[in-house]
């Protein structure tokens, strides 16, 4: 397999990307990572997908890693010119985690797949204190908080023809509650017994389920 890091242009933009080039690729998936977070925590997930013969590119989000423009309110630009990049190589796949979760969902990408998805516009006191004190530091801000983005953004429209979400047995509230409901409207919804929100994307049952649902799409 080929691993290369590569910066993607496309929209006046340059997204950071380490891509894995299986040989006869029968695909393409985006992985974006969380609020907080870079492209390298999505090195398992990437991999694992690459393994199953997909194309995988795993980008950095403005405001993160060595993206250099800081967070603002035009982040799902950065998903989107990634899934344009990838096209040549067929239907696109977009794999995120948390924001890159929601980003994932409301993309343009054939199909979409939100591991612990930020689906909610607003969140608790405690949920933001958190969020605040565990991630907030590892992020370039402008005038644009990540609550502020999360508000803007447009809402998850369910497709159950092409989105799965996956969500933790030991998640934050507010997603196990959007995830909880989505599943008794009949999305497909599935959880990782014990996972945690911050640990959710190094499961191998998340590993499974993903490689899986992107088995029963593409083959």
């Amino acid at each position: 397999m080929e691993i290369e890091r590569e910066i993607i242009n496309g929209n006046g933009l340059k997204v950071p990307c380490v891509t894995f080039k299986p040989p006869n690729p029968i695909g393409a998936v985006v992985a974006v990572h969380g609020y907080g977070g870079l492209k390298e925590e999505m090195m398992g997930v990437a991999w694992h997908i690459a393994e199953k013969g997909f194309v995988v590119g795993a980008i950095d989000l403005r405001g993160h890693g060595e993206h250099l423009l800081d967070l603002d309110g035009d982040i799902l630009l950065d998903i989107e010119t990634a899934i344009s990049h990838f096209r040549p190589f067929g239907k696109v796949t977009a794999v995120g985690y948390s924001l890159g979760g929601r980003l994932s969902l409301i993309s343009s990408a054939d199909y979409a797949i939100g591991i612990s998805p930020a689906l909610n516009r607003t969140f608790s006191p405690k949920t933001k204190e958190l969020l605040e004190e565990r991630r907030d530091y590892r992020v370039r801000e402008s005038k644009c908080t990540v609550f502020n983005i999360l508000n803007d953004l447009p809402q998850f429209q369910p497709d159950e023809s092409r989105s799965l979400i996956i969500y933790g047995s030991r998640d934050v509230p507010e997603i196990m509650s959007e995830c909880a409901k989505l599943k008794s409207e009949c999305m497909q919804v599935v959880q990782i017994e014990n996972a945690l929100h911050n640990n959710i994307f190094l499961f191998g049952p998340t590993f499974e389920t993903v490689t899986q649902k992107l088995h029963g799409w593409y083959v």
